[in-house]
């Protein structure tokens, strides 16, 4: 497998993603110039991964209050995936709350998904989360994290 497959997205999740959406907005979405968002569609730069990443985590919070006010409706959206596979070891971790905890503590791991992969496993990521879900700190973790996912494609 390819080093940069880790670390980069792929155009068609970029483009499905980003579908109806003007070049401004979608720059305006990332924090990031016209040009880069360009030079994206067109092929000529990598897509950065927690750049996708981000775009799902607006799409899913784009979603969640409109399912809110359908919820009488029994018409299911489809689910946003992360594409960071799930620990199958720890099923009660979702990989969503993986993102959140190592872009709040640790967010220059998002580099790459090799790296994370790492941080994740060598710092016992999943125990973290478990022992912050017992105590209750997760969500402080998750809002901290709604407000840096903002700021991460600046980093």
């Amino acid at each position: 497998m390819n080093a940069a497959d880790h670390r980069h997205g792929a155009l068609s999740d970029f483009l499905a993603l980003t579908d109806g959406l003007s070049i401004a907005r979608i720059a305006q979405s990332l924090r990031c110039c016209t040009r880069t968002v360009r030079n994206y569609v067109a092929g000529r730069s990598p897509i950065p991964w927690h750049r996708i990443e981000l775009l799902r985590l607006l799409a899913s919070e784009a979603i969640a209050p409109a399912a809110g006010a359908r919820a009488a409706s029994t018409v299911e959206q489809p689910a946003v995936v992360a594409n960071i596979e799930p620990d199958p070891a720890s099923p009660d971790v979702l990989p969503d709350g993986l993102l959140a905890w190592v872009g709040v503590h640790a967010a220059h791991f998002l580099s790459s998904q090799r790296s994370f992969a790492h941080y994740v496993r060598g710092w016992n990521v999943v125990d973290k989360i478990r022992r912050a879900k017992r105590e209750g700190t997760f969500a402080a973790v998750l809002a901290q994290w709604r407000v840096l996912a903002i700021e991460l494609p600046r980093m």
